[in-house]
């Protein structure tokens, strides 16, 4: 599919900022009493005080987030387009007849490999609604195994990207988050007119790039993930952090984000890493 292509994550048009910057402390939910920032990760709503404040946007077909029962819930980045599109957004822990319900013939899985169309390529009418996989590569293959509603699905894929994600991974740079892949997989399917009108799908995504950019630029004697892609903190041009206090070489305390997991979207652009 070609080499992947960067992308500029701070032209994206949403400024996250001015709302969640406000959001200084975890509080409990609502609903569940779980301890979280800015939104619930289990109930899928926001914290008080940030309601009706998350940009909210629709989408031209369904997303089922179809998430393997071992994928921890605060870590997953999918998350993200429910708290923004939480109408055409559905998450669905994995069993095997979970999908027994869908047509496939109207049904597409977001899913690389040599049979797979890209979406950019495709006339998306008649498309009702994709399928993503949230988890690991080899708890995506068992989930294809099992269930033949995935198996017997159209695969469409995107074109390759290098990653702004912030964990560490053991492959190479275009290995997408899962919320990059959700989010070029709508960005694509408009094509060269498009013009930012699903860009909101990164909100929380581009807030915490950026807020980590800030962190480790204002302390440049702080050590990111030395295994992390080359030059991932943008020294020269991260916005520094005015609330951090610069500490002196010999007392940083190393920070780890070193993930050994992968989301399944990581995949899109590439084949089997096994």
């Amino acid at each position: 599919m070609g080499s992947p292509e960067s992308y500029d994550i701070h032209a994206l048009k949403v400024n996250p900022q001015l709302v969640l910057d406000t959001c200084k402390e975890r509080v409990s939910c609502g609903s569940c009493g779980k301890s979280v920032k800015f939104f619930c990760y289990y109930c899928y709503k926001p914290v008080a005080g940030l309601e009706g404040r998350f940009p909210q946007i629709r989408l031209p077909f369904k997303l089922d987030v179809v998430k393997h029962a071992n994928e921890l819930d605060g870590k997953s980045t999918a998350v993200h387009a429910k708290i923004v599109a939480p109408q055409d957004v559905d998450i669905i822990t994995f069993t095997d007849t979970c999908l027994d319900g869908v047509d496939v013939q109207t049904t597409a899985l977001l899913f690389p490999g040599p049979d797979a169309q890209d979406v950019a390529d495709m006339d998306m009418t008649g498309i009702e609604r994709v399928v993503v996989i949230d988890g690991t590569w080899s708890q995506a293959k068992m989930m294809m195994r099992v269930c033949p509603q995935l198996q017997r699905m159209q695969k469409v894929t995107i074109k390759p990207r290098r990653t702004r994600f912030w964990r560490f991974q053991n492959m190479d740079d275009q290995y997408l988050a899962t919320i990059e892949a959700i989010y070029f997989l709508y960005r694509d399917s408009v094509g060269s007119s498009y013009n930012g009108e699903y860009d909101a799908l990164m909100y929380f995504y581009k807030y915490f790039y950026e807020y980590i950019q800030s962190e480790y630029a204002s302390q440049p004697e702080r050590c990111f993930n030395h295994r992390h892609q080359k030059n991932y903190i943008e020294y020269d041009s991260a916005p520094l952090n005015p609330n951090v206090r610069l500490t002196k070489p010999d007392t940083v305390a190393k920070v780890n984000y070193d993930f050994d997991d992968l989301e399944l979207g990581h995949m899109f652009g590439s084949t089997d890493p096994e």
